[in-house]
């Protein structure tokens, strides 16, 4: 028989990867493991999907139309590494057994490469062995996949069979203690044991979890402080259940009834000081996923869920009166049953982890010197517009003021930067224009930051441009939108006809025609630490 100590459940961790707009990646990634305990070794069979492979090869960030096989090859060899250093497995006396990896069965690969729709249809099988010098009377269980420089959750299911018997069990792999499982070898063996990778009929696949981490994401900026929440729904109904007429499923409806009570409870939880004061927060976003959400950040559509699985989402905004000098977070969601939170803040470009506990519940940051915004001035009229490689120069020059202005949060102060370098009429509709550009719907709605600005083109254009002179443009604007981690990129290409005149003493755009507009590249990556 196998005797278990300590009851603790935890499915979370690590890695993910990024793909193309065509593809369709996980957020929460598997690591699938089917373990089987002879009296003289440890077999494991390892499901594993490319995505991973792919972040073993180093690849973050993939935009092409297909995965060249020699890329594939690569991270399925460093892949042995990544496994073999996360899984402890220990004997009874607590010495880290040595593993090896005996068989990879990877997907087939053409030579011409994988599409992005493939990462989510293949998987590869990792086969690897702990020899033992008798049979054990206890093994422990551990995991530290979350101690690299990606930010995002991996599930690890480890389903265990004793040689011999017939009745697997799903076994909990902490980060922290191990899990231990003991083996009384004096019953004799039943039948022969099953084949690893041959899911025993009946079993349930990943089971319920109470004690999953939370994850904890805090983004530090100029204008605000934001915390993401992923708490899995079976931690949340510590606190505030949600009613449902099957527990063992969340309906679409049933997850719509429940928002204004999640709304009240979230913002009413934790409390959050900005240079010594505390701020309450907005409910930007309330989500329900599951563990198979192709994109945490982007809005999926409601559907069913299975509520030992289902995560909530959470953002909540703290809007700040310049940038923050001190931040301090103290966090109140915890219950008897509740694991400490994982946590990760990105202040400004400089990322970092903590952990919250019951008897650790604070976060404070202190500043190192604000980021400054951006100080946009006027171009001198008195600079010369003589020659068509100056009024491109000029050009360019106004064109990057416009979208350095969006570096500001509040609109009064766009508005202010704008008119350093657009006059007139101009000044709104062009506002208008561009935040509508910058505006990510698959994102709710978000704002996208503006990364950068490239002019790849510029000639005079055929339109006279009184007391002044007409240019065509065509530029390249990249912006961000990031939540929980995920980095959405989006490349916009425009061509305009500006027009361009001395007012009050500096060179201005007077008029912009768009000529044509177009997405060139949409993708996905994970931040780094």
């Amino acid at each position: 028989m196998i005797k278990r100590y300590t009851a603790f459940w935890l499915i979370f961790g690590l890695c993910l990867f990024v793909f193309a707009p065509t593809a369709l990646a996980h957020s929460v990634s598997f690591v699938e493991i089917d373990a089987l305990v002879r009296r003289d070794k440890v077999e494991l069979k390892v499901k594993v999907r490319p995505e991973d492979i792919l972040l073993s090869a180093g690849m973050t960030i993939m935009v092409a139309d297909r995965i060249e096989k020699a890329l594939i090859v690569k991270g399925a060899e460093a892949h042995k590494s990544f496994l073999l250093n996360g899984l402890v497995l220990s004997d009874a006396d607590g010495r880290r057994l040595t593993g090896k990896v005996t068989k990879v069965e990877l997907f087939a690969v053409p030579e011409e490469g994988i599409t992005p729709e493939d990462l989510m249809s293949k998987s590869a099988v990792y086969s690897i062995e702990y020899p033992l010098a008798k049979p054990p009377a206890a093994l422990g269980f551990r995991q530290n996949f979350h101690t690299g420089d990606y930010t995002m959750p991996v599930v690890v299911q480890l389903t265990l069979l004793r040689e011999g018997l017939t009745s697997p069990e799903a076994v909990p792999v902490p980060e922290d203690k191990p899990e231990h499982v003991a083996f009384d070898w004096s019953q004799a063996a039943a039948v022969s044991p099953r084949p690893l990778g041959e899911a025993p009929r009946g079993y349930p696949g990943v089971r319920a979890a109470a004690r999953d981490a939370t994850e904890a994401f805090v983004y530090i900026q100029n204008d605000e402080v934001r915390i993401e929440i992923l708490m899995p729904l079976a931690t949340l109904e510590g606190w505030q259940p949600i009613p449902r007429a099957n527990k063992e499923f969340l309906e679409v409806t049933e997850q719509n009834a429940a928002q204004a009570a999640l709304e009240t409870w979230f913002t009413g939880q934790n409390e959050l000081k900005i240079d010594g004061v505390a701020v309450k927060p907005k409910l930007g976003r309330l989500d329900f996923c599951g563990i198979d959400v192709q994109d945490l950040a982007a809005r999926a559509e409601p559907k069913r869920l299975a509520a030992g699985t289902a995560r909530v989402g959470a953002i909540l905004t703290y809007s700040t009166k310049g940038a923050p000098r001190h931040v301090q977070l103290t966090w109140t969601m915890f219950h008897d049953q509740a694991p400490p939170v994982r946590g990760v803040v990105f202040a400004y470009d400089k990322g970092s982890r903590f952990s919250l506990t019951t008897t650790q519940p604070v976060f404070a940051w202190d500043s190192p010197g604000a980021v400054p915004l951006p100080k946009i001035e006027s171009v001198s009229a008195q600079q010369g517009a003589a020659g068509d490689d100056a009024r491109a120069a000029l050009a360019e020059t106004l064109l990057r003021n416009v979208y350095r202005g969006f570096d500001y949060s509040k609109e009064s102060d766009i508005y202010d930067a704008l008119a350093q370098t657009v006059a007139g009429d101009l000044l709104t509709d062009l506002y208008l224009k561009i935040k509508r550009g910058l505006i990510v719907q698959e994102q709710g709605g978000a704002v996208a930051r503006v990364r950068e600005v490239k002019v790849t083109k510029s000639e005079p254009s055929a339109e006279a441009v009184e007391g002044g002179f007409g240019e065509r443009v065509i530029w390249q604007v990249e912006g961000t939108v990031e939540h929980w981690g995920h980095i959405h990129t989006r490349v916009n290409e425009y061509t305009a006809d500006l027009g361009i005149t001395p007012q009050e003493g500096a060179w201005k755009i007077v008029s912009m025609k768009v000529v044509r507009q177009s997405q060139v590249r949409s993708a996905v990556s994970l931040r780094k630490l």
